[in-house]
């Protein structure tokens, strides 16, 4: 049997993992690439389009809101002298590594846009597909393919809201993926709207520049460091035991602990809603800007005249320069919308991946979602789930049912957060992807075999390592890298080396503090058992 051949659109994150998932399944990966180089959003380019709705760019002075070990994919780790939070240099630089290591790179046609993907004439009987790109210099050219995955992701297109008065505005509108630090704001004033986390990014940035920073923020924002007790706070959060804890107790303890974190009143961003059903703004800054003036809170956008922007509790700013939107982006698809339909804001997929009114499953959308942490590892899983599925080694459901989990899911986050977006938490979806494909490992084989393993598997971080512990392309280090994880996250910064004393009564009692938590630990996962095996 000849191998399939699958179009791969994009060569950043989720794209050079679909090549290196194809190869692994013996399939062959075509990748196109529209830029010179690797990396999608993740290499920083000087030039901005004039476009504000054009696709997202790095920033200078950007950190990655995710921790290196959660980050990495689940067989290829961040060296071990990596700083836990990165830079984009960073990212690209292990983007490059990853390549190079499973020699990707011949695999991937730069310089190469795609400019359409439509179904080939016998697609009933072959499920096969056109692809129309375009090499720069060069006339179009279609050539086909037996599966198509769609690897550009949901940043190609920013989202900038009208406004009454917009077209007459005597300043500029910017949209925050055309940000590149804020030279170009120097002694200007600006206004950022947003409440996420390029919204804090670009309001902090900017003050090294611009005259005067305006936030506009239309119901608040929860801002959570980087750090959450001691620790990277995607690991802290990012555990298997949580989603066992009551919606009711988890949510209000979250709420407890966000809302402590803050004078939120006094900074003017808090929020109606709490934090268990709000959209989390990541940054270190921001809080201190405000408290410095260096950053000014003002009520939602409403209007806009002349050069005058005005806000929707009646209060005006004259004389403003810039507007910067940091409201999100729409995804981007390649085909007629009769083929992946959904909303402005996301597309109807079955688990996110696969479009369900198609009669042959041979097209994949690889990280078209928002994840509370990063996107690799899902797109990692992702990949391998649709690739089985091009081999035909999974059963998908009907179209019927797949349409109802895609409006279960839709539902699901209506409710939650009252927005039509494609969020997920990624333990609890990358649980469901392993399993599907046979990758995720069974507590209860753990238990038995590897209890230390076991623990760590329901109370520890959900490292992406889990999932190359059993199943398809397993790694026998696996298990070495799961347990070596939590060290190889701090290794790069833990150059000191802290001198022994003696132990102190204030160490003493927080030891018997620590020892206090670690028993009432094992309570709960004695008790945690007894519900799984009743249940």
């Amino acid at each position: 049997m000849d191998r399939l051949r699958v179009a791969i659109i994009g060569a950043g994150v989720s794209g050079l993992v679909a090549v290196k998932t194809c190869l692994e399944e013996g399939l062959e990966p075509v990748c196109f690439e529209k830029e010179h180089e690797l990396g999608g959003l993740w290499v920083y380019r000087d030039e901005v389009g004039s476009d504000p709705r054009g696709p997202a760019g790095i920033y200078k002075g950007l950190i990655t809101n995710v921790s290196k070990e959660m980050m990495a994919f689940s067989d290829f780790s961040f060296p071990r002298h990596a700083p836990p939070y990165l830079t984009s240099d960073d990212v690209v630089q292990y983007l490059q590594s990853y390549a190079e290591h499973f020699d990707l790179m011949k695999h991937v046609h730069f310089n190469t846009s795609v400019v359409e993907v439509t179904k080939s004439q016998d697609y009933e009987k072959t499920g096969r597909w056109n692809v129309c790109t375009q090499s720069q210099g060069e006339e179009p050219k279609t050539e086909s393919f037996d599966a198509v995955m769609m690897c550009s992701g949901i940043y190609t297109s920013g989202n900038i809201p009208d406004y009454p008065g917009m077209s007459g505005f005597k300043g500029q509108i910017r949209h925050s993926g055309q940000f590149r630090g804020g030279k170009e704001f120097m002694d200007k004033t600006i206004v950022v709207v947003g409440s996420c986390h390029s919204a804090g990014d670009v309001a902090v940035l900017s003050t090294s520049h611009a005259k005067k920073v305006y936030l506009s923020l239309r119901d608040g924002a929860w801002i959570v460091p980087r750090l959450v007790a001691k620790q990277p706070a995607d690991v802290w959060a990012n555990r298997r035991w949580i989603h066992l804890v009551p919606p009711w107790l988890y949510e209000r303890l979250l709420n407890l602990n966000i809302k402590s974190m803050q004078d939120w009143k006094t900074l003017g961003i808090q929020k109606s809603l709490p934090p268990s059903n709000s959209s989390i703004m990541m940054n270190d800054e921001l809080p201190m800007k405000i408290m410095s003036g260096q950053v000014v809170v003002r009520s939602g956008l409403e209007r806009f005249e002349g050069s005058k922007v005005i806000f929707d509790d009646g209060s005006s700013l004259e004389d403003v320069d810039y507007v910067v939107f940091a409201t999100g982006y729409n995804p981007k698809i390649y085909m007629k919308d009769d083929v992946i339909s959904g909303s402005s804001s996301q597309l109807d997929l079955y688990l996110h991946v696969v479009p369900p009114r198609l009669e042959h499953p041979t097209l994949a959308a690889i990280g078209y979602v928002m994840t509370r942490g990063t996107l690799g590892p899902t797109a990692e899983l992702q990949s391998r789930f649709a690739v089985k599925m091009f081999k035909k080694e999974l059963q998908l459901p009907s179209a019927s049912e797949m349409l109802a989990d895609v409006k279960r899911r839709r539902d699901a986050v209506l409710q939650q957060y009252n927005e039509d977006k494609p969020k997920i938490h990624p333990t609890k979806y990358n649980d469901e992807l392993a399993k599907a494909i046979g990758a995720r490992p069974s507590f209860w084989n753990l238990l038995v075999s590897d209890p230390k393993l076991a623990y760590r598997f329901f109370f520890g971080p959900a490292f992406p390592s889990w999932f190359r512990l059993v199943g398809p392309h397993s790694k026998p280090d696996a298990r070495r890298r799961i347990l070596q994880s939590g060290d190889d996250l701090i290794h790069g910064i833990t150059l000191r080396t802290v001198r022994p004393r003696a132990l102190s009564r204030l160490e003493g009692l927080q030891g018997g503090r620590m020892l206090s938590i670690k028993l009432v630990a094992a309570c709960v996962f004695v008790l945690s058992l007894a519900v799984m095996f009743w249940s």
